[in-house]
């Protein structure tokens, strides 16, 4: 059989998912809300997924607010943000008030980023950028929570990955796509998962239940990357008009009435927060001439391609922590080691 191929442009017709397979999903993930009740705070970074599990958390508990013995499924939300131009900002405060959590909004500075950076590489033991990027984000968000008095915090982990949220994905044929998928749902990890044992939180990921698992996989294209007519009333809210291809798209249509962020643009976390920044707070902090000696004595001592500054830092935290005793992980392979140990022979 042939692969399906996405489709050229918008259709003529809004694609809407079987309302049967949209209200299966809507009862999964309240279900496994249910489970991940009561939770002390949420990392909000108001993009589809926190918003959804905030704001559909918070519908349910509000049908029967009345009733005692019924817990609150959470209070706070920590939202953290590098610069007051990260585009998570609007979204978080906007779901924060709608659902009555107490927010609180950390700021990253340089200063905060190296505070944190030694904690996330020795536990997530990597020094690759993207990965701290992102997981310097988490990190602080946990640690702040822990810091407030919670014990307990909820993440979207999980839903890009099942619903095919990223952009990447988008111009797969069916057939690629689904072959994808299999092998990110075997595959996929998330540094919240390490970051928060570490700190002795408890961790809650409804998107991650074996449930909610099991039906993206019997997803179809379709129902997860399609296009959306974005109304004129909507456009201050999505900050999009017209139609536009979005991934998640059935999870999207489930809880587009509670979601205040249902039909947000996706945007990688370090966007979103505003972690892109980062690069640049390290590339000023050392000249290109410094920088180029040190990318020429790494590579000659440890076999190392140093990419930037910001590479180049968490090189060097990586080493403090780690020494010349490397996590098995992200070990070279066995051909590479055998080889650099005959250089160091042959120099020897």
């Amino acid at each position: 059989m042939a692969a399906q191929e996405p489709a050229q442009g918008p259709p003529s017709t809004q694609y809407h998912s079987d309302p049967a397979r949209i209200q299966q999903l809507r009862e999964l993930l309240l279900k496994s809300l249910e489970k991940s009740t009561p939770c002390d705070c949420i990392l909000l970074s108001g993009g589809v997924d926190t918003s959804i599990l905030a704001e559909a958390a918070y519908a349910v508990y509000n049908r029967d607010p009345d009733n005692k013995d019924k817990p609150r499924p959470l209070t706070g939300a920590i939202t953290v943000l590098c610069t007051d131009q990260a585009t998570d900002k609007f979204y978080a405060d906007q779901i924060s008030k709608r659902c009555g959590l107490k927010q609180e909004v950390v700021k990253i500075t340089l200063d905060s980023v190296l505070e944190e950076l030694e904690f996330c590489i020795k536990t997530l033991e990597t020094f690759d950028p993207m990965e701290l990027r992102n997981g310097i984000v988490i990190a602080r968000g946990l640690s702040v929570a822990k810091s407030l008095g919670y014990t307990s915090v909820m993440t979207g982990d999980g839903a890009d990955e099942l619903f095919a949220g990223y952009s990447f994905l988008h111009n797969m044929s069916a057939e690629r796509l689904q072959a994808y998928s299999d092998k990110l749902t075997k595959t996929m990890r998330f540094s919240a998962v390490t970051l928060s044992k570490a700190l002795g939180l408890t961790l809650y990921q409804p998107f991650l239940d074996p449930e909610m698992i099991k039906f993206s996989q019997q997803c179809t294209r379709d129902e997860k990357i399609n296009y959306h007519e974005h109304t004129q009333e909507r456009e201050w809210q999505d900050r999009l008009s017209g139609q536009q291809l979005h991934g998640k798209f059935i999870l999207r249509e489930a809880f587009e009435e509670e979601a205040f962020s249902a039909w947000r643009k996706k945007e990688p976390i370090e966007v979103g927060s505003g972690t892109t920044i980062l690069p640049k707070m390290f590339q000023e902090s050392m000249s290109a001439e410094e920088l180029q000696k040190e990318q020429e004595r790494i590579l000659g001592e440890d076999g190392i391609k140093i990419r930037d500054v910001e590479h180049l830092q968490y090189y060097k935290v990586f080493l403090k922590v780690f020494g010349r005793d490397w996590p098995a992980r992200i070990l070279p392979p066995p051909e590479v080691l055998a080889t650099q140990a005959k250089d160091k022979g042959e120099s020897a």
